[in-house]
This record gives C-alpha cells, structure tokens and sequence, in this order.
C-alpha cells in the first residue's frame, strides 16, 4: 500500500511539470507572434554620416515582439531603399545585440556609409531609405520598418580586375586605384592606377572587392557605364590608367620606361637610369650616384611623365603636369651622398613614394651580441665608419656584416681591441672575413671604422678629464689641475676630486672634446662641446664626486657636482 501511494505521487509530480512547463513541442499554429514596433533614429529621423568618427555606432532601436508561448525572438536590421520590394536582398542586414536576443542593433559610419556606395548611392545627397526590424520565433516571423533620411559621405573607392590585369579576374582581389586630392587636401573624383595590361583580354572598373560589387564597362562611345563591355588595350605593356569619375572617362599613357635623370647620376642630365618593373606598380634598380645634387624621374627616354618629390615631405611623388594643374607643389629629389643605392618607386593605391636604400655593397652593420645592429656610414670607397659611439663592455661579441641581419658577408679581426693610453686611444688591426667574433679590453664608447679594400679595422675613444684651474694664480691655466675621470657605462663618466671656489672648471678630452656649461654657476644641469662657458659653480673648497653623462656623439651632455 505504501509503494502504491509513492507511485501516485510521482505519477502526479510529473503531471504537474508537463502543465507547467512550455514545450516545443506544441502545435505551431497554438500561438501568436506579435509585431515590433520602430522606434525614431532622431527627432526627424535624418542622418548625416560622420566622416571623422568612421567607427562611431548608429544605433536602431524597437519595441520587442512577444510570443504568447514566451518562446525566445531573435531580430535582424535591414536597410533597402525606400521603394525596395525584394526583402530578400537588402543594402546591408545585421542582427541585434547579444547575438539577435535585444531590441537594438548598431552598425558604424564606415559599414553604411560603404554598403551605401557598394549599392551605387551617391555622396552628399539625402537618400531616402528605409529600415526594418523583423523578429523571428522558430518557424514565425513578423516586421516593422520606418522610413529615413541618410546623407554619406564620399570615402568612394574604385578598382580594376579582368584578365587583361595582373590581378586576375578574381574581383576580391582587384587592383586598388589611386584615389587622388588637389594641393588643398581635397578629394578629386580622379582615380590612377600603374600597372601591366595584356592586350586581347579585358578587365572591368569595380567599386568594391566584392561579388556584389558594380562592374563598369564602357559603352559605344569610350565611357564608363555600368554593366559595360570590358575594357581592352590594343599592345601588351605598362599603363598609367586615368579615371574621370565625374565625367565617366578612361585614358591610358603607355610607360615604355622610367628612369632616373640628374646630376648625381654618371650621365648627370644627358643620359637616365633605368628602373626595371616590379608587378603591380612598382619599379626597382641599383643605381650608382657618382655625386651629389637633383634628379628626377621621368617617362620614355623624354622630357614627359615626369615625376617629382612633393614639396614639404619625406618622399612622397608626384606628377609634375598634375601637381601644375592642381596646385600641388613639388620639386626635384636630392641626393645628399654619393654611392651605390637600390631605389624603389612605389605606385599603387596606397602609396606614392620613393625609397632609397645602399645596395648590398654599399651597407655595412657592427652587430652586438647577435642580436643589437648598429648601420655604418660609408665614407669612402670600402670605407665605412659606425655613426655614432657605442657604449661596449668587455662581455659585447662584435662581428661585422653586409647584412643587417648578419646573413650576409661576415668580417671579424684576430685580436682584441682598446688597449692604448692618452687622451684619444686609437689602433687598427688587420680585418679578414671571418665569422668569429671579437670584443674590446675595457668598458667604452668606441668609434670604429671597417675599410674592406684595405682589410683594416680602425677604432678610438676618448679618455674624459676633469680640468681644474685658477686664472689669478700663478701658472693660471698652465697650472691646471687634470683629474682622470673612470667610464661607467653606459655613456657616463665618473671623478671625485677637490675642487676650490677660486677656481673655474671644464671637461675636456683635448681638444676633440672640451664640454663647457650651459649656466656657468650651477651644481648640476646641462653642457655643449666646444660651447658654453667656463664652470665657475664651485662656492665652498671641498671634495666633491663628479658625474657626467654625454649624448652618443658627444654634442652635449649633462653633469652634477655633489659635495662629500
């Protein structure tokens, strides 16, 4: 009787739970789904996209749709043109936050305003639009939608792909155009692209990397139009392509050579340098400068395509017919050291620009530790010294090498180096390829200079002393105490000594370095070599400990007297 009354108990349990619980099971059509409702982007329901906040949120927002079962909804935001009647292809769609589950959703400045130009809008036009919120419950769905105003902005973007170019026919990876601007920073609807075209096949103007993306062609009479026919060139070869697209025209300028012309150049302006093509718009040579002074860059073996430095930056290029007829100003490139240089000119859709680097023979690296390197200089022939003092320790494996990386010709020496007394301890030592690596006797910050013709390695550094004297007493200058002041690395250098309030001072390593201070009657601040005055900071007798710290080319320094 007692497992009776245990049974029936379970049996109602489980009658209960299946009343209570919802299950997913119930027949679709035993219950409804409600509708969203919109809710006002703004009071006026107009946007204007923000140029200069590309990833700032535009937010949607909507009142939730229930189910009377209180099965989970899920939400999804389209954006078509007012007049759309295809839901099932929409301008852009995006869930909701929390993975469709809330009744927001947001999308940047930059997803729109590029979905709106992908679809062929215009920018600075108010396009009238609509969005729509549609819930989603299992098989059930319903939808809201409201009407809006978007104004975008012009970041339009053009690129080309067809057979006929070197990207192939595979639109996600079309060739990027070269957006233009005129001298006051504004965009130009001229879009440029350097690149090789083979004649017979064709390529399409694309305003996306994308399947979806509009296609332009050209029609009966040379324009561009959508769904054109397939632009086509009459010889194989290497085109600058110009594209007007206010006024919906394409020209091409075949580049059958560029190549530097100029003074540094052996042919100074009566002959020109080649650049070889590189693929997708760029042009690489080694090419010896002889000397120094302007060059330029120009097109065909005459004085057309010419190219130029823009005005005011590092390496940026330009046309000198365009930068003429926009107000871009330019002038010709300058070559400040002569020498053997690989010279790399960059054309693409990013970037307009020319790259000088020494060619392989023409570099030179001190590497520290197989890992720290350190570019020489060259100075001569062969000859190439380090550019600023290294501050080494006896622990530092040098090694010498063509390569940055040490993967190139290694050059080392058999001895040690840095023994030597004096004010400037110099030496030279025999050097031979070789990919041991050598150190130096002491803690210093050395000089060191490698002249492969020669196989000769030559260094110094300076020994920093203390100068301590008075002008009024006998023997004055003459009569000067000299206090030999102790290396700490790095780049510092250290003395106790006395010093006395009728005395004036400086820090010299005669005569290459003779450091004077920058306020003449302070303890501690800054100092110039071969500047500045007399130290004259000394206001009771006593010993003091001294510091230095000087700049890797020992143009200034700071120091600091502390009384003991």
């Amino acid at each position: 009787m007692k497992k009776l009354n245990i049974l029936t108990a379970l049996l109602a349990m489980i009658l209960v739970w299946s009343c209570e619980e919802k299950s997913n099971l119930q027949p679709e059509g035993n219950w409804e789904l409600s509708s969203p409702t919109t809710l006002p982007l703004n009071d006026n329901n107009s946007l204007v996209l923000d140029e200069e906040d590309p990833f700032g949120k535009i937010v949607f927002s909507w009142n939730e749709a229930t189910s009377t079962e209180n099965y989970g909804v899920y939400y999804t935001v389209l954006i078509d043109s007012l007049n759309a009647t295809d839901a099932s292809s929409p301008i852009l769609s995006f869930k909701s936050l929390e993975s469709g589950k809330s009744t927001s959703a947001t999308v940047t400045n930059l997803e729109l305003n590029d979905a709106l130009y992908m679809a062929g809008f215009k920018a600075g036009e108010a396009l009238e639009l609509k969005w729509t919120v549609v819930a989603n419950c299992l098989s059930k769905s319903t939808s809201a939608e409201d009407e809006m105003t978007i104004t975008r902005y012009d970041d339009d973007k053009l690129f080309i792909a067809g057979t006929a170019t070197e990207a192939g026919d595979n639109v996600s990876s079309a060739i990027l155009m070269k957006r233009l601007f005129n001298g006051a920073g504004e965009k130009l609807k001229l879009y440029e692209s350097y690149t090789e075209l083979t004649s017979g096949d064709g390529f399409m103007v694309y305003n996306g990397r994308s399947q979806n993306a509009i296609a332009y062609g050209l029609d009966s009479e040379g324009k561009l139009v959508r769904d054109g026919e397939a632009i086509t060139v009459d010889e194989d070869g290497i085109y600058q392509i110009s594209i007007d697209f206010d006024a919906m025209s394409i020209s091409f300028y075949k580049i059958d050579r560029l190549a530097l012309i100029g003074s540094p150049l052996a042919g100074g302006w009566g002959s020109d340098e080649a650049l070889t093509y590189q693929g997708m718009g760029v042009w690489q040579s080694d090419i010896s400068f002889v000397g120094t002074g302007g060059y330029i860059i120009r097109a065909n073996n005459n004085w057309e395509g010419i190219i130029k430095k823009v005005s005011g930056t590092v390496n940026e290029v330009v046309r000198e017919d365009f930068g003429n007829a926009y107000s871009i100003g330019f002038e010709d490139f300058q070559q400040s050291e002569a020498g053997y240089y690989t010279v790399t000119l960059t054309l693409t859709g990013d970037e307009y620009s020319i790259n000088l680097e020494k060619a392989p023979d023409q570099r030179m690296y001190l590497i520290v530790n197989g890992t720290d390197s350190y570019e020489m200089s060259l100075i001569g022939e062969g000859t190439f010294k380090t550019k600023k003092y290294l501050a080494l320790q006896t622990t530092d494996q040098l090694t010498v090498n063509t390569a940055s990386d040490g993967s190139g010709t290694s050059y080392s020496i058999a001895e040690t180096i840095g023994e030597g007394s004096g004010d400037k301890v110099s030496g030279s030592t025999a050097l031979s390829e070789s990919s041991s690596a050598f150190s130096v006797i002491l803690d210093q910050m050395y000089s060191i200079t490698v002249d492969i013709n020669n196989s000769e390695l030559s260094w110094h550094y300076y020994t920093m002393k203390l100068f301590h004297w008075d002008d009024d007493a006998d023997g004055g200058w003459d009569a000067r105490i000299e206090s030999e002041m102790t290396y700490v690395h790095p780049y510092t250098f250290t003395v106790t000594a006395d010093c006395y309030s009728t005395h004036e001072s400086k820090f010299n390593s005669p005569w290459d370095i003779s450091f004077g201070a920058d306020n003449e009657t302070a303890l501690s601040g800054t100092m110039t070599n071969q500047g500045g005055a007399n130290f004259r900071n000394i206001t009771t007798d006593g010993t003091y400990d001294i510091t230095i710290t000087v700049a890797d080319d020992y143009s200034t320094g700071t120091y600091e007297f502390v009384m003991q």
